[in-house]
């Protein structure tokens, strides 16, 4: 499966090369500037990542319909994500992308809120953590009706991450 994602990511990659070259599709998206810089995730969250390159992220992608609404079925690339951040094939879905990452789930939440924020989403909250240590990530973007919502929790010694990335956005 694996390898089927990597496979998928790098075809639509080079379909988004191909059409930023061309200028067909061309729009803003929030992006996250990778520092590299690896700190405690909970005294002081890391800085969030783009998407991994292994990661499907085109703006062609197709929607599908959730109890939660319209999302895309792929992240645009520069999504905010914790450091170490890897696709993973996560049994609740539908979703736009879901990841695992060993970074504390109290720590990946706080990394991805302050990423969504730099990122330029103009209003962020969230919820929890809940009894198993779910938290979620509530955002709304500057295009009319964009929204996103992420939930992080605890997954064994990793940290689980799900999101929902409203069709929407840009």
């Amino acid at each position: 499966m694996i390898e089927r994602l990597r496979a998928t990511g790098l075809l639509l990659a080079a379909a988004v090369a191909v059409a930023g070259c061309t200028g067909a599709g061309a729009t803003a998206s929030p992006t996250a500037t990778p520092t590299g810089a690896v700190a405690s995730p909970v005294a002081s969250p890391a800085a969030p990542t783009a998407l991994p390159a292994s990661v499907p992220a085109s703006p062609s992608a197709g929607t599908t319909q959730t109890d939660w609404g319209v999302i895309r079925d792929a992240l645009p690339a520069g999504f905010p994500l914790p450091p170490g951040a890897e696709p993973s094939d996560l049994p609740e879905g539908p979703y736009s992308g879901a990841f695992t990452t060993t970074t504390p789930a109290a720590g990946a939440a706080t990394a991805i809120e302050a990423g969504l924020r730099d990122a330029g989403w103009i209003d962020v909250s969230s919820s929890g953590p809940t009894e198993a240590g779910e938290v979620t990530i509530d955002a709304t973007g500057a295009a009319a009706g964009c929204r996103a919502r992420v939930s992080v929790r605890p997954l064994g010694g990793l940290t689980a991450i799900v999101v929902l990335y409203g069709a929407s956005c840009p």
